[in-house]
């Protein structure tokens, strides 16, 4: 019989996060979530669940909580946890508050979570960050969002960086986008389902559990340029 793999999901309270909770879980996953904010709708409604609250802006809340998890092996860490930054998404117009905010959300507090808990992945395990395709520097032909790509492009840099540092473990680093999705972030607009998003993620991280691969690639398995 199989072993149970393991999943931690950060930043699961809603949205996609919360959606990876429900696929991985129906499709028997062993899966632990954090949650920023209570969601009445939240991962702590899912039997057999575990949930820890959990600030990833918080340097001490982070340290605590790895300390906590220090003995759960993992197959699977994802996180998951951002936010959309200021609405007015203009370098002139924006306070120091608003900056720290979006770049410390989206990019440091993410490295910060991974290689806290990073002692906690197995060999063949897969490190998975929500990233966007509005981070893809290249593939920026539009503009719009300046600080919101800004951050996202600074979470892949990062990612990249982190990656070469595991490249002596046999572990898969990926930036993940997750496609336009109907979220609070995406709008009623957005084409794509929560559900067809989160299973779609899981199975790029299926398809590479155990390959040390390293990339960024969308829900539907296609690469994107950096």
């Amino acid at each position: 019989m199989p072993q149970t793999k393991t999943a931690l999901i950060v930043g699961a309270s809603r949205g996609i996060g919360l959606g990876l909770v429900k696929t991985l879980r129906d499709q028997g996953w062993s899966v632990i979530a954090t949650v920023r904010s209570e969601n009445p709708e939240g991962p702590h409604t899912l039997p057999g669940v575990e949930v820890h609250p959990l600030d990833i802006t918080n340097q001490f809340a982070v340290k605590s909580f790895a300390e906590q998890m220090h003995n759960q092996p993992l197959d699977l860490l994802f996180v998951c946890a951002g936010i959309a930054g200021p609405q007015h998404q203009s370098a002139s117009n924006a306070d120091d508050h608003e900056i720290l905010d979006v770049f410390q959300t989206n990019a440091i507090a993410p490295l910060s979570v991974a290689q806290q808990l990073s002692g906690n992945l197995k060999e063949g395990a897969v490190l998975a960050f929500m990233s966007s395709v509005m981070g893809s520097v290249e593939g920026n032909q539009s503009g719009g969002m300046e600080l919101y790509r800004a951050s996202k492009a600074a979470l892949n840099s990062m990612i990249r960086s982190y990656a070469a540092r595991l490249s002596n473990r046999k572990i898969a680093v990926l930036a993940l986008h997750p496609g336009w999705v109907r979220t609070a972030m995406g709008g009623e607009q957005a084409p794509v389902s929560v559900s067809e998003s989160a299973e779609g993620l899981v199975a790029q991280i299926e398809k590479r559990q155990g390959s040390a691969q390293q990339g960024f690639f969308d829900y539907l398995g296609e690469s994107i340029a950096w």
